[in-house]
């Protein structure tokens, strides 16, 4: 399809000097086989002869011999054709020929529901695509163009128009689409939009890669952007910063890598004045154009750490690099008996004994663990806790009702209790003894004590044992 675009470009210049032949005299004769006066119509027949043995039912003949390749065309049979033949082994290369009859006498409208009506002299086609049901065909017709589409055994075209610009074939677009001026077809003929302004291109080219009929992704210097057609103006404009300084006059190019998912991977070389190079990879979010700097590793400010069973302690987790995108981090516990952990990294203690608290990346699964020892570090008495709640009538500082009086076991070893006392200044008020009473490790004892007179400020006394030793823990009750 190029080299019909390039060969069709040098021969519209040689056209307008008149490198065609559809004279009246030359449309009904024979091909001539002895050309002596070398005029602009033996010239284009003496091409004709040279490929083909008998041209005399193609008018409107047009012909340009490449380096590679020669190119014929005209109205062959009242049909629009054209024919391409390699240059050195004359060998036929493709050929179309249009389903529907074309009269030597055209219609071109000059707009305002106003018509001109002129003679067929020249057929060139400017641009030729095989689609999935037919062709899309691009003829210069006297240098109107006139776009026809076929599909299916069927033929849908363009209307012939004086305005140049609404008929020009501007690129080979998405989907097997075209863009023809400022209306993007489908490959039957269809107009699938209308855009604000005719798309620019460079040759009948686009700089940027299409994701769908409507945008594509363009790439040039340090920025990539996403750029709309129908609305004529950029969606998002990301500027690329390397990891290492460039010149202001460094050449810069990509090269698409992955483009499987909305997240696309690019290779980014970049050429100094010099010759020198370097080069990059990174990844874009097409939606949004944010830049994904995927995760290498994580680290902890701890690999080991001892913890006493009453303690809690902060893991801190490192995301490397510090400005990867995905900065989520999955926490698990090995044990939890022994240790938890919350899904920011706090660990709390539970039993004696080890686990291995790890944090899991959520992108890359890279982990990073610590192992938690639980020991008991301190006396017992250090995990002994107690707590007086008052439920009854206070007035003046005097207490009358109930007291419930909590004494709990914070350590991993079971403790015996032996008595409860209830203090009112040096007065004692309330006395009960216990029967080897056990509280086991993380659990409670609830001792209601009633019938009390009124008092000021009760302090509780409980006396328990462990290891055969004796300890007593106290508390007083604040209003």
């Amino acid at each position: 399809m190029k080299t019909i675009r390039l060969l069709s470009t040098t021969l519209l210049i040689t056209l307008s000097m008149g490198l065609s032949s559809c004279g009246e005299d030359e449309l009904e004769s024979a091909p001539t086989t002895n050309l002596d006066t070398e005029t602009i119509y033996d010239k284009t027949d003496k091409l004709f002869a040279e490929y083909i043995e008998d041209y005399s039912n193609i008018k409107c003949r047009s012909g340009l011999k490449g380096e590679s390749s020669v190119l014929l065309s005209g109205l062959k049979d009242n049909h629009l054709w054209f024919s391409e033949y390699d240059a050195v082994s004359k060998q036929l290369k493709s050929e179309w020929t249009d389903i529907e009859k074309t009269d030597t006498i055209l219609n071109i409208y000059k707009g305002y529901g106003e018509y001109e009506t002129v003679k067929l002299n020249y057929v060139v086609p400017a641009f030729y695509k095989k689609t999935s049901t037919g062709d899309i065909v691009t003829l210069k017709l006297n240098g109107y163009n006139q776009t026809i589409f076929t599909f299916n055994k069927q033929s849908k075209r363009t209307e012939l128009q004086s305005d140049y610009q609404k008929n020009v074939v501007a690129n080979d677009w998405y989907a097997e689409s075209v863009f023809i001026g400022n209306c993007c077809y489908s490959n039957e003929g269809e107009i699938i939009y209308e855009a604000k302004e005719a798309p620019r291109f460079e040759n009948g080219e686009i700089d940027a890669l299409l994701i769908s009929y409507e945008e594509g992704i363009e790439c040039k210097g340090r920025h990539i952007s996403k750029y709309s057609y129908k609305d004529s103006k950029t969606v998002w404009s990301t500027y690329i910063e390397p990891p290492f300084e460039i010149a202001s006059d460094a050449k810069i190019d990509y090269t698409l890598l992955n483009n499987s998912s909305n997240v696309w991977q690019y290779k980014c070389e970049v050429t100094s004045y010099d010759g020198s190079k370097n080069e990059f990879t990174f990844k874009i979010d097409i939606d949004n154009g944010k830049i994904i700097n995927n995760i290498t590793g994580i680290t902890l400010n701890e690999t080991s750490k001892e913890l006493d069973i009453i303690d809690k302690f902060q893991l801190i987790a490192t995301i490397e690099p510090a400005n990867a995108t995905n900065q989520n981090i999955i926490w698990s516990s090995s044990n939890e008996e022994v240790a938890t952990v919350n899904q920011k990294g706090l660990v709390t203690a539970k039993s004696i004994g080890e686990t291995t608290i790890t944090a899991t990346t959520e992108e890359g699964h890279f982990t990073a663990s610590a192992t938690i020892t639980v020991k008991m570090m301190q006396e017992i008495s250090a995990y002994i806790e107690t707590e007086v709640v008052a439920n009854g009538s206070n007035s003046m500082g005097q207490f009358w009702g109930v007291l419930d009086c909590t004494i709990t076991n914070n350590s991993a070893y079971p403790i015996m209790l032996t008595k409860i006392e209830i203090f009112s200044g040096e007065r004692t008020i309330f006395e009960k003894h216990y029967d080897n009473q056990i509280i086991n490790p993380k659990q409670s004892h609830l001792e209601g004590a009633t019938g009390l007179p009124a008092i000021y400020s009760p302090t509780v006394k409980w006396t328990y044992t462990y290891n055969g030793i004796e300890y007593t823990t106290s508390k007083t009750y604040q209003e």
